[in-house]
Order: C-alpha cells, then structure tokens, then sequence
C-alpha cells in the first residue's frame, strides 16, 4: 500500500497488513501524524446508453455539479518549480545609482585632499601608496 503524507507529501509504500482501521502513522519527513484511509475500489463506470436513453433531452431542472479537477503537486515537484524572477524597480535602480555617485565622490575627496587627510592621519599614507599616490604633507 502507498500512503502520502497530507501536510508535506512525502509518500511511503508499506504493506497492507501493517495498516488496520484506526492506525495513526507518523510522517518521518515532517513527523505529522495522520490516519491513513485505505484507498477504495473505483466505482464501476455506468453502462453504455440506450438508442432509448439517447433521444430523451436531458432533464433540465437537475442541477449539474461542476468538476473541478485539483492538481495536487508533492513537495518536490514544488521545490523543483521556479519562482517567478521579480521585475527590478525603479527605487532599486536608483538607490544603486545613489550608492555608486556617493563612492566616486568619496573617492574624488580622498584623491583631492590627499595631503590634508595624511597630515590628519599619518597611517593613512600607507594606504594612498599602495595605490601608488605619495601625498605631500605640509608642515604648519
């Protein structure tokens, strides 16, 4: 028999005689416990019409039920499923836009007032040299 777990559709193939009426299995997966229906016999199709049945119109004040047929998906073929790609917004593009005008004015100050910034903080020569700049320092 093949049981599947409702909350995280992990299925399971054990034999008939471990499942009774009433048992409750635990899922292993997502340790949920259920108790599992055995599957019953599919109903036997309704017999062919008549050339009789054929020519009487259909009775008009029965209500049909609509089918609604559930695709019922497993948690794998949920996790394999591609989420949609998220359509990129203008703040998105404008907050980058932000950030990179603010790095290249940081970058023009550090290179503009080299001098300044190294007489304010000596180590910080080491750092313009590895750039290759060798920023003068004035005495005062």
């Amino acid at each position: 028999m093949r049981i599947v777990c409702p909350s995280c559709s992990a299925a399971y193939d054990i034999p008939d005689s471990l499942v009774t009426a009433g048992r409750v299995v635990r899922c292993a997966r997502c340790a949920r416990e259920w108790a599992p229906v055995e599957a019953a016999a599919p109903p036997e199709p309704p017999p062919p019409p008549t050339a009789v049945e054929d020519s009487k119109p259909p009775a008009a004040d029965v209500p049909r039920m609509p089918v609604v047929a559930i695709a019922r998906q497993s948690a794998m073929d949920r996790l394999a499923a591609h989420p949609p790609e998220p359509q990129p917004s203008g703040h998105l593009r404008l907050a980058w836009a932000a950030t990179v005008a603010v790095l290249v004015v940081a970058a023009a100050v550090a290179y503009t007032w080299r001098g300044d910034i190294v007489t304010a903080w000596p180590p910080s020569a080491r750092a313009y040299a590895a750039f290759g700049l060798h920023p003068t320092t004035e005495t005062r």
